[in-house]
């Protein structure tokens, strides 16, 4: 799923290497430079140098401080050819061309660079120490964040835990994130992370990552289970809930022929619903996403209580769900016979995942059955609550 980071135009603030004022974006009521005016008289040209500041920061965020020397090299041979391209008005269009190559370019870096950063986070589970070593080098809040991980879960232990996460978490908060009201708010609203549960810090690591390119790797939900799913899910309830991505699971359950055969009777009924829920579609298939990882890898999961608050409305509405399924009768939203259908495959569906349950995670057979009929919950109530009346 593509996501974009909700960053917006800010001037770049620091560089290793001294660079020009033209590195930020022209300070337009005292512009020196031919280039600066040419920049400065057209807002097109104003918005594409706020993109390059923006872009070039989060490169040099998502960049160790001992490799940004190229990137400091190519910035430098930028700005000689922008006071060279933009000396006037009637240079404007090739103005415009060079900025967006350089925003292309560093587009690509940065997507890269956030690649190495994820591939660096993917090996805390066999080296957390090292990791941690390494994290050292960026300036980024998504590397804060995980060293924040990493004190607080224990594996990377620290005499002054707790000082020390309160500072890494004041610096993202502080200087760290994208000018984000709505996203500042939440993260203030944590409290102490450095002394909050372990679903609270997650819900923390959540929210940066979610103004990133990474997603959350698959150990989170390996080893801390049910907070990592709640911290996870659907928590805004629009288009933001597409941020972080989540890891793909080495297969999905519903994946398997028999759930294919219900989602083939449940489909046409939701899929008008999905359109007609607007933004709010987004937190439906966010859980979907989530409902999906949590059968698929960490199924035992499925058969423990919510945690917060809101995964316990989640419960509550969930069960109102598969109380609606099991006496449906409003056939003009989902037809009659589409309804038995699903209600027929329904058994073979169930026994099809607890079949994979006892003999791919060694479930016993009466815990394998708990969570088959769990994750069919999961599955029938996620796509109903589309369809349902609301309360």
């Amino acid at each position: 799923m593509a996501r974009s980071s909700w960053i917006f135009g800010s001037a770049l603030a620091f560089c290793l290497l001294p660079l020009s004022a033209g590195a930020q974006t022209p300070d337009c009521t005292k512009a020196s430079s031919a280039a600066d005016r040419t920049v400065c008289g057209s807002p097109d040209l104003k918005v594409a140098a706020e993109d390059v500041a923006t872009t070039l920061r989060d490169v040099l965020d998502y960049t160790p401080t001992t490799d940004r020397d190229a990137i400091q090299r190519a910035q430098q041979a930028f700005l000689a050819e922008r006071e060279r391209a933009c000396t006037d008005k009637s240079a404007v269009a090739a103005c415009q061309k060079l900025y967006e190559k350089r925003s292309a370019d560093l587009a690509d870096q940065n997507t890269a660079a956030q690649k190495k950063l994820s591939a660096l986070v993917a090996g805390i589970p066999k080296d957390p120490k090292a990791v941690a070593a390494a994290l050292q080098r960026y300036d980024g809040a998504a590397a804060k964040a995980w060293l924040v991980y990493l004190h607080h879960t224990g594996a990377v232990p620290a005499a002054d835990k707790e000082d020390r996460i309160r500072k890494l978490v004041g610096t993202v908060i502080d200087n760290g994130l994208p000018n984000d009201p709505y996203l500042l708010e939440e993260m203030k609203n944590l409290s102490d992370v450095a002394t909050a549960p372990t679903g609270t810090m997650l819900l923390f690591l959540r929210h940066v990552l979610s103004t990133t390119e990474m997603d959350a790797p698959c150990f989170l939900f390996t080893k801390h289970g049910q907070p990592a799913f709640e911290a996870f899910g659907a928590f805004w309830g629009n288009s933001r809930d597409e941020s972080p991505g989540l890891c793909s699971p080495p297969s999905s359950i519903f994946d398997l022929p028999e759930w294919k055969k219900i989602a083939d009777r449940m489909d046409p009924a939701i899929e008008p619903a999905l359109e007609e829920r607007g933004s709010i579609r987004y937190g439906y298939e966010r859980q979907f996403e989530v409902d999906d990882l949590q059968a698929s890898l960490v199924p035992s999961t499925l058969l423990e209580a919510p945690q917060s608050i809101e995964a316990r409305k989640m419960a509550e509405q969930r069960q109102k769900a598969v109380a609606a399924f099991r006496a449906w009768k409003d056939f003009d939203v989902w037809p009659e016979a589409d309804y038995k259908a699903a209600v027929t495959a329904l058994p073979s569906a169930i026994a099809a995942t607890a079949k994979v349950y006892r003999e791919k995670f060694n479930l016993l057979p009466q815990v394998a059955d708990q969570a088959a009929r769990a994750a069919g919950d999961r599955f029938v109530a996620g796509r109903l609550g589309l369809i349902m009346p609301d309360d």
